[in-house]
Parts: structure tokens; C-alpha cells; sequence
């Protein structure tokens, strides 16, 4: 019978952190951020990322971060050597500031002796900031840092769709703009005119909500007003003074109407002013003097002096049961050819019975 040849001796077995020998350079080349915790509780050595973190000469860890988990029953060092025989992890926080919180795991190597690899964990982040880290202050297998680049980088992409955003907004804001304004004066034009009074219609139709429902509507008054000579600035100056000209009545409506109230410039020279809350004459008739007298002041243009005036003809949203919008435009435009046959530089407040509208 063939005897078998004999075994080849057993390969050796693998050998254990006790055995392995921890030279300053191996540690910080694989493990840039380790603490060699010596059996008294003092930091033997630190890695070079975290030698931004233990002060400089002796300490003990206790000097320098707070034990969080897991929690010491005796001492700290006791607990971590527990944590090492039960493969559990590390968390500590620094005792200075930022004080960050580091995770990790611990490994003793013999006479109570702990090694400790520690990470940021969620606190990475941060950590980059107010240490200012690089990329070599981790190791070359780290994760940390791909994580890091995942974060930039996700920022850097929700940094730009919020500005997209942003820019998306101010384009359409710009084209709500253009589409409802007066591109000479920046008054409402037509289609702005016509949304406008749409929403003081529907505010003054709205079912009262009072007190045994008598609770007041809020009417508006309905302005329409047409320059006075305006024709002659066009004819004797050309239209780029009168195009000055326009733009000096739209200053004046402006400041002489409120912030609530609605100016629109809805053909050459003529205007409207949509006026919340104004039913009374008297009020509505010393707003329109105001107007015309500070229309009728010279305007000094390039080519010389002009003087213009302006009529005006106005209506009550009152008046009607109820106010439509064609019928307001127009008794509001019969009242102005009333106030024009008067000899202009006026106002007229349209009267249902004298107009035979209404």
C-alpha cells in the first residue's frame, strides 16, 4: 500500500494586532485619521488629519473629546476597551470648538493599549469647512472624500436650477410686464386696463357679507381723460417731444392717484384711471383740478415750451345695477366730449339723466 506523503506543515496563522508592528509612518500613511491611546489614557500618537484636532504635547483623550457612545461605566478607557472586545462603535465629540462629532471603531494591541480609526460620519462636511481639509488628509480608500465629491457636487447642481428658477422667474415676470404695460410709459395698457376693472367689477358685485347683509360694496370711480392740444406738440415740436410729453402726464397721474388705484394709457393721448373706494363727487372732483392743474404747468422739451391741458369725463360704478364694464367705458367717454364741448380743461361727472345713458 502507497503511503501518503506527509503533510507540508500548516502555513502560519494570521497575525494578530498584539503582533503587528505599528510603525508612526504606517499609521499615517493607512490611517490619517487614528489614535494610539496608550493604557493610562494618554493620546500616544495622532494621525496627521486629526493632529488639526489634539492640541500639540502630551494630553489625554479625555482632555479633548467626550466619550458619547459608548457610555463609560468606570472610566473611558475601560469602556473602550469594551467597545473593542464587542466590535462596537466609537462616537466621540471635541471638547473645543467646532466640536465635531467622529465615529469610528477601536482595536486594543496588547497592555491595554487602543488603537482607534475615527471618521466624521455626517459631520464631514462641516469637518472640510472649519478644518479646511484636502483631499489628502484622507486615505487614499477613504470614502469620505467621494462622498464629499457627491455633496459638492449635488450642491453645485440644486445651487444652479435654483438659479434657473430665478432666472425662469424674472423672465416671466418681465413678459407679465410687458404684456399688461405701456412699453412709452409703464402705465397698464389696454389688456392690463381690462383685467384691472375686471377685478373691481367682481369686487363691487360681491354678495354683501354684513350685518343683516347691508354690509357696504366697495364701489370705484371710472376716469377717462384725453389731452388738450396735444395734437399741436405733435405737429409743431415732432413726435419725440410728444412722446416726452406723454411720459410727463404719466408721472403726474402717478403721483396724484394712490398706490391702490389703476392708470392705464389705452390709445395716443388718452387715459384711465380705475379709483377704489371713490363715490363721492366732491373728492373725485378735487382730484380731477389737481390733475388738470399739474398737466397745464409748461413742459420744457428740448425743442422749447409746451402747454397742454387735459378733460376729463368720469363715472360712478353706483350708478349701475349692475356696473358693466362697456357701459362704465362708456358713459365715462360721454362725459369727457361733455366736458370737451364745454370748452376742455375740465371734468365732468356723468349724470344718467343728462347723458341718457345708464
Amino acid at each position: 500500500m502507497t503511503q501518503l506523503p506527509d503533510p507540508e506543515p500548516s502555513a502560519p496563522p494570521l497575525s494578530r494586532a498584539a503582533d503587528v508592528l505599528f510603525t508612526p509612518t504606517i499609521l499615517d500613511d493607512l490611517l490619517p485619521m487614528h489614535l494610539m491611546i496608550e493604557a493610562d489614557g494618554r493620546i500616544g500618537s495622532a494621525g496627521p488629519t486629526l493632529r488639526k484636532i489634539v492640541p500639540a504635547g502630551p494630553a489625554r483623550l479625555s482632555d479633548v473629546f467626550v466619550l458619547t457612545r459608548p457610555v463609560a461605566q468606570e472610566d473611558d478607557h475601560q469602556a473602550l476597551i469594551l467597545a473593542a472586545h464587542q466590535a462596537e462603535r466609537v462616537f466621540l465629540r471635541m471638547i473645543a470648538p467646532p466640536q465635531l462629532s467622529l465615529r469610528g471603531h477601536a482595536v486594543e494591541i496588547g497592555a491595554g493599549r487602543l488603537l482607534l480609526n475615527l471618521g466624521f460620519g455626517i459631520a464631514l462636511v462641516d469637518a472640510v469647512r472649519e478644518l479646511e481639509l484636502k483631499d489628502s488628509d484622507f486615505a487614499p480608500a477613504e470614502l469620505a472624500m467621494e462622498l464629499l465629491f457627491l455633496h459638492e457636487a449635488n450642491r453645485a447642481v440644486m445651487g444652479e436650477l435654483s438659479r434657473f428658477n430665478l432666472r425662469l422667474e424674472e423672465a416671466r415676470e418681465v413678459a407679465e410686464t410687458q404684456a399688461f404695460s405701456d412699453p412709452l410709459t409703464g402705465l397698464y395698457n389696454r389688456r392690463g386696463l381690462e383685467i384691472a376693472l375686471a377685478m373691481a367689477l367682481r369686487a363691487a358685485t360681491a354678495r354683501p357679507s354684513g350685518p343683516a347683509g347691508v354690509a357696504a360694496r366697495p364701489g370705484f370711480a371710472l376716469a377717462h381723460l384725453d389731452l388738450d392740444r396735444f395734437k399741436e406738440v405733435n405737429d409743431q415740436y415732432g413726435h419725440a417731444a410728444g412722446d416726452q410729453v406723454l411720459c410727463r402726464v404719466a408721472e403726474v397721474l402717478r403721483s396724484e392717484t394712490r398706490s391702490n388705484d389703476t392708470v392705464a394709457r389705452v390709445g395716443g393721448d388718452e387715459f384711465v384711471l380705475i379709483l377704489p373706494g371713490m363715490t363721492a363727487t366732491a373728492p373725485l372732483e378735487r382730484l380731477a383740478q389737481r390733475i388738470i392743474a399739474e398737466i397745464e404747468r409748461p413742459i420744457l422739451l428740448d425743442e422749447g415750451e409746451c402747454l397742454i391741458s387735459v378733460s376729463i369725463g368720469i363715472t360712478l360704478s353706483s350708478l349701475y345695477d349692475p356696473p358693466v364694464a362697456e357701459t362704465l367705458l362708456a358713459d365715462a367717454d360721454a362725459a369727457l366730449y361733455r366736458s370737451k364741448h364745454a370748452g376742455r380743461a375740465r371734468a365732468s361727472i356723468h349724470d344718467p339723466g343728462q347723458e341718457g345713458t345708464g
